[in-house]
């Protein structure tokens, strides 16, 4: 995984406002050579600010964790013995999988509870996850709730493909609910 980009600046409480400008135009166009340090803040997947008045000084630290983050599943890689010349994908670490679920559903949850479609992107990823989760078995993977998680899971994006927010919003939580009862088992 990536590194974590990290600034700290002390600066006088007066330079605050002309600071934050600078930081808003390394997001939108990019940090230019006067202010090169931002470049780090550019594309993040989670980004951290924070500011304190101590002694008339403003400390300011930024904590920027790019987006750009390893892949879940590994490249296809050859194998060997009888096989050898043909690929096989691996499956990624099941808690690789279930953190990556979590972040895309929760998108996906708060955007319908706030009365909006989720985003796309968010919507195909969670399904596609949730397809290769199913393909754990054993274990204590939660096998029994597999049938009716995934059947759900047709309902949501069939819901969703079709612009019908009110039944995504039912399926969304039919699937927190299975969710909820599996891990309360599991967990």
């Amino acid at each position: 995984m990536g590194k974590d980009n990290k600034i700290e600046k002390t600066i006088n409480q007066d330079e605050l406002p002309d600071f934050l400008r600078k930081i808003a135009a390394a997001l939108e166009n990019g940090a230019s050579d006067d202010i090169a340090y931002l470049a780090g803040i550019e594309d993040f997947k989670k980004l951290k600010i924070n500011i304190r008045n101590e002694y008339g000084q403003t400390s300011i630290k930024i904590k920027a964790k790019p987006s750009k983050d390893e892949p879940l599943l590994p490249n296809e890689q050859e194998t060997s013995g009888q096989n050898s010349g043909k690929t096989v994908a691996e499956k990624p670490k099941y808690s690789l999988l279930k953190k990556r679920m979590r972040s895309s559903f929760k998108i996906i949850f708060k955007a319908l509870h706030g009365g909006e479609m989720p985003p796309a992107e968010a919507v195909e990823e969670f399904i596609a996850d949730s397809r290769l989760m199913v393909s754990y078995t054993g274990k204590g993977y939660g096998d029994e709730y597999y049938d009716e998680y995934i059947a759900t899971c047709g309902i949501f994006k069939n819901a969703f493909e079709s612009g019908d927010i009110e039944s995504a919003h039912k399926a969304c939580d039919e699937l927190n609910n299975i969710k909820a009862h599996c891990h309360s088992k599991y967990d």
